[in-house]
Parts: structure tokens; C-alpha cells; sequence
């Protein structure tokens, strides 16, 4: 075998094994986004005294539902289907989450850290998945994963803003003694 051979079969098994990662890549972040729109629902149909928080959810809420279609679309295009089984676990997860939340006195600020950890998980899974596809010579996918990586981004940015304005508010109910937890 030639050393030109020897090295496109090399290059080809890393394109393939970097496509492997890559789908199941989507795959997780399919699931991830379908967890996070769960998640978001539960708050927003919770919240009564932060309508700030309130509307960026409600804006990113129709921003995650897009990824997931987005996420859907990509992964049929490669002749893959999301993963039922990793829907349907983190989809409890997120639930179980939000349970656990609120039943706690302070369920705004506990939920305002997770979805600030969450907004930073996504960002870092996407800018992986803008690295996978890259690798994987998907760079047809890039420009959808980039148009989701700024949506994390601006939303991470919106919940960081909030966490002053709702911790002060929070405490001021508080001290009013008034619910504030929610």
C-alpha cells in the first residue's frame, strides 16, 4: 500500500469516527434542548413577581423550541432520528429539577442559578458541535449550530443580568413578608 493510500484510509477513518461523535453529539443536545424547554415551561408558568425573568424565558422558550426542530432537522439530514429513550430521561430529569425547586423557600433564585449553569452548558455543547461538525466535513451544519450558540449566548447574557434585580427583589418581598420565592 502507498503512503498516499496508507494516509486517505487514515483520513477517512477519522472523518467517520468523527462523524459518529458528531451525530450522537446532536443527539445529546436534542435531548439537553428538549429538557431546557421543560424546564423553562415549569418556571414560567410559575413566576408571579419577576416579569422581567419571566419574558426573556418566554422569548428563549420559542428560541428552544427552534433548536429543536433545528437539531431534528440536522440529525434527519444525516439519516439519524433522535434518541426516544435520551428524550424521555432527560425530559425527567428536568422535571424532577423543577420539583425539587419548588418546594424550596427561595425556588426564584435557585432556578435563576441552574438556568444561568444550564445556559453555559449549552454554549459550551454547541461550540463543541460547531467543532464536531467541522471535523466530520459537515460544514453545511455549522452556519444552524452558529444561529443556535448565539441564542445560548444572548439568553446566558439575560439571565446574568437578572440575577442582581431578582435577588434584591426577592429580598424585599421578603422583608415585606410577602411570597417571594415565586
Amino acid at each position: 500500500m502507498t503512503t498516499t493510500a496508507t494516509a486517505s484510509k487514515a483520513g477517512s477513518a477519522t472523518t467517520e469516527t468523527a462523524h459518529a461523535i458528531y451525530v450522537t453529539a446532536l443527539r445529546n443536545t436534542h435531548a439537553l434542548e428538549k429538557q431546557a424547554a421543560q424546564m423553562i415551561q415549569r418556571q414560567i408558568e410559575r413566576y408571579e413577581h419577576y416579569p422581567e425573568l419571566t419574558q426573556a424565558l418566554r422569548l428563549h422558550r420559542s428560541e428552544t423550541d427552534q433548536q429543536v426542530a433545528r437539531l431534528a432537522d440536522l440529525l434527519h439530514g444525516h439519516g439519524e432520528d433522535r434518541s426516544l429513550l435520551k428524550d424521555v430521561v432527560t425530559q425527567t430529569v428536568g422535571n424532577v429539577a423543577a420539583l425539587v425547586h419548588s418546594v424550596t423557600g427561595d425556588e426564584v433564585l435557585k432556578n435563576l442559578y441552574t438556568d444561568y449553569s444550564v445556559e453555559t452548558y449549552e454554549i459550551a455543547a454547541y461550540t463543541s458541535l460547531i467543532a464536531l461538525a467541522e471535523e466530520a466535513g459537515q460544514a453545511r451544519d455549522v452556519e444552524t449550530l452558529r444561529q443556535s450558540l448565539e441564542e445560548e449566548e444572548r439568553m446566558a447574557e439575560a439571565v446574568f443580568a437578572q440575577i442582581v434585580p431578582v435577588t434584591k427583589g426577592y429580598v424585599a418581598r421578603e422583608a415585606r413578608g410577602e411570597k417571594a420565592d415565586r
